[in-house]
């Protein structure tokens, strides 16, 4: 039925296109100043594909269909932020003989592009994702209420929660209903590091044979067989890095130390990882008398950045980092594509906790590994 739909949507959005037709790209702006550089650029990269001036409130771009058009969404882009500090841009796909409406304004909920069936599709996504996030943004906000009683501001963080698990569930149900299509294969991409492990697995067997070159497809798959290495049950991958004082270290020499070692990846620019430090903390010196330790491996780039997180937060567990950022060999080795990240592993070196989030779930497992 869902599938019915979808298809159902493709032939009500009106804009057919024809082999590849350029794509043309109609743009207005609404409360913006004129004489300022427009961009077109590829999501989610420095590829920069065209720029125009806006006049009288337009401006156009043809764009040519290829592989480079094609494979990701591309984005307009206004020189200006908003009024909440988000950049002013619409995010859109290209469509060979497509003519399309782009309209930017200081209000990103007014910014939209439509006029072919993949933009349709793609708006109706960001509508309701839009919605969703409203919801989880007046419920954290409330939750910051001070007016309201502790017990009242609990409730409201748990019901935005449950809000921000349901903006989840709604993604990947999006992406499974649309892997015949670019929006979906992106999505899935994009989004799969925060969707169930067995979902994304069977996802993957229903890619259809056509996106089996396409790059966001090549290293899912990738990805998987890594998390499959390093899931629950399997031996942990070593990593022998500098520490803060430049000496090589790895984590198997701490690992043999202790019965259970939960071995953090952060880096000092991460704000979550900084506000989950307080915790891990609070474990380490409750558990360490029964054998519990922590390494932590940062993704951090810049040593004095890190030296200076170190100091400043007074870690008092063993660190290492190769100052390689996201390329560092701790995020291939693991699959890290977000942070703070964690493994718990015992003393055998099998991994018996992966990317547990939340000191009470956190303590719950650790407090029954060390029984």
């Amino acid at each position: 039925m869902k599938k019915q739909f979808i298809i159902s949507l493709l032939l009500l959005c009106t804009a057919t296109g024809f082999a590849q037709q350029p794509c043309k790209i109609n743009g207005r702006t609404v409360g913006l100043a004129d004489g300022q550089t427009v961009r077109l650029s590829v999501a989610w990269s420095d590829n920069m594909l065209d720029s125009t001036v806006v006049k009288d409130g337009k401006f156009q771009f043809v764009v040519p269909i290829n592989d480079t058009t094609t494979q990701y969404p591309l984005v307009v882009s206004y020189p200006e932020m908003n009024h909440i500090k988000m950049p002013i841009q619409v995010q859109l796909y290209a469509e060979p003989g497509a003519e399309l409406k782009v309209e930017l304004s200081k209000d990103h909920m007014k910014n939209y592009a439509v006029g072919s069936p993949l933009n349709c599709i793609y708006k109706m996504m960001t509508d309701k994702y839009l919605d969703k996030m409203q919801k989880i943004i007046a419920l954290r906000t409330a939750a910051d209420d001070q007016k309201l009683s502790e017990a009242e501001r609990a409730e409201k963080e748990k019901e935005a929660n449950v809000a921000q698990s349901d903006i989840i569930k709604f993604e990947q149900e999006f992406a499974e209903m649309n892997l015949d299509n670019i929006i979906g294969i992106n999505l899935f991409a994009e989004r799969a590091v925060v969707f169930d492990n067995e979902d994304v697995a069977r996802m993957l067997t229903e890619i259809p044979k056509k996106w089996d070159n396409h790059p966001d497809v090549i290293q899912l798959r990738k990805n998987q067989e890594i998390e499959a290495k390093t899931a629950e049950g399997k031996p942990y991958i070593d990593l022998t890095m500098p520490n803060e004082k430049g000496k090589k270290v790895s984590l198997s020499q701490y690992i043999k130390k202790n019965k259970l070692t939960l071995v953090d990846f952060w880096a000092s620019w991460c704000g979550p990882c900084r506000a989950s430090i307080p915790g891990v903390k609070r474990l380490y010196e409750k558990y360490k008398k029964q054998g519990f330790g922590v390494v932590g491996v940062s993704l951090d780039s810049k040593k004095e950045a890190w030296l200076k997180a170190i100091k400043d937060l007074t870690l008092p567990w063993p660190q290492m980092s190769d100052l390689k950022g996201w390329e560092s060999a701790a995020s291939a080795a693991y699959n890290i594509k977000g942070i703070p990240f964690t493994l718990l592993v015992a003393q055998d070196g099998t991994i018996v906790g992966r990317n547990i989030w939340g000191e009470n779930l956190l303590e719950e497992r650790i407090a029954e590994l060390l029984k």
